[in-house]
């Protein structure tokens, strides 16, 4: 029997789901059900992304107190988990990055590219000077934000310097270019693929993988530096290899990776395009081989989003039409 492995992102905890999250469910829940009916062994993984700035901040605004952050999340997952029970949504496996064997997964493959060739690692210390944007979690260049704007969010972003481990990333760009030239269903729409390829054209940044802990602490600790936490953008990005046996279950991973589709919204289509196959790649591992990236829900002519306040809650609309109405 041939496998079909798909997963959607891991969602962000600091609220309620909306109608955007669910969307992706019910499209990745639709693609399974006629997969399983077609006859293929199904995997279809989703879950909840738990760590980083905006948790954190999201948890003291709810009256946490700092190291208290679990508590937070641990409110908010199952209203997430009780969402997909009731629209019906057949996932095979629900991961959290706050669960143990993520953890693990993560801390191993840190190590792993410490301590990655000979001598040389890929991992490296320096300190970062530029822009950080904390909704997305995302750094920027000066030449990328020289008004001070995330290009992504059009929100203002702060300005850094502090030292942080780095991941070697910029050696890849042409073995990227390559494998996305020569694989026409790596990325899809098309005109997704045009965009990673149009931000491949300029020399690619290595990846800061790493928080000072003394900035901020809610994050899975650097195994070979006890100072920092791993950027979330890294942590959450392994969930697709540690959720299905990376390294603690390898006969059910080498069972289903690579992963056949993974289905995201476009605006993180860089952080799956660029870095995730990278980081596989120096994990001597195969980059997944469709990453679908669809469109955002807009209302009033603005991305639908939690930190704008603008979302659409299912629940309401499911109270009031049905579960099969809404799903259609």
């Amino acid at each position: 029997m041939s496998k079909f492995y798909i997963t959607n992102p891991l969602y962000y905890v600091n609220s309620k789901p909306h109608i955007g999250h669910s969307y992706t469910q019910i499209a990745c829940d639709t693609i399974a059900r006629f997969m399983r009916q077609s006859g293929y062994d199904v995997f279809f993984m989703t879950g909840t992304d738990e760590h980083g700035e905006k948790i954190e901040k999201a948890s003291l605004e709810k009256g946490y107190k700092v190291y208290e952050e679990q508590k937070f999340v641990d409110e908010i997952v199952p209203v997430f988990k009780d969402l997909w029970k009731r629209l019906e949504i057949s996932h095979d496996h629900f991961i959290r990055t706050t669960d143990d064997y993520h953890v693990k997964s993560v801390q191993y493959i840190l190590e792993k590219l410490y301590k990655k060739g000979k001598g040389e690692s890929k991992i490296y210390k320096k300190v970062y000077k530029g822009w950080f944007c904390t909704p997305c979690e995302t750094f920027w260049s000066e030449a990328q934000a020289p008004d001070g704007i995330c290009p992504d969010c059009k929100r203002p972003v702060e300005k850094l310097d502090e030292e942080n481990y780095f991941l070697k990333i910029s050696e890849y760009q042409k073995w990227l270019i390559d494998h996305i030239k020569s694989h026409s269903d790596f990325i899809k729409p098309d005109f997704r693929k045009n965009e990673v390829l149009g931000f491949l054209n300029e020399p690619l940044l290595d990846l800061c993988i790493s928080r000072p802990k003394s900035r901020m602490s809610w994050g899975i600790e650097i195994p070979f530096d006890k100072d920092y936490v791993t950027y979330v953008w890294f942590d959450a990005l392994v969930n697709y290899i540690s959720g299905v046996g990376y390294p603690h279950d390898m006969a059910r991973f080498e069972k289903y990776w690579p992963a056949d589709f993974h289905v995201i919204g476009k605006d993180i289509l860089r952080h799956h395009a660029v870095y995730w196959p990278i980081i596989l790649h120096a994990l001597e591992l195969d980059p997944p081989k469709t990453i679908f990236a669809h469109g955002w829900w807009i209302i009033k002519g603005e991305k639908m989003s939690k930190s704008k306040g603008n979302i659409v809650d299912p629940v309401n609309v499911i109270n009031e039409y049905g579960i099969d109405p809404y799903r259609y």
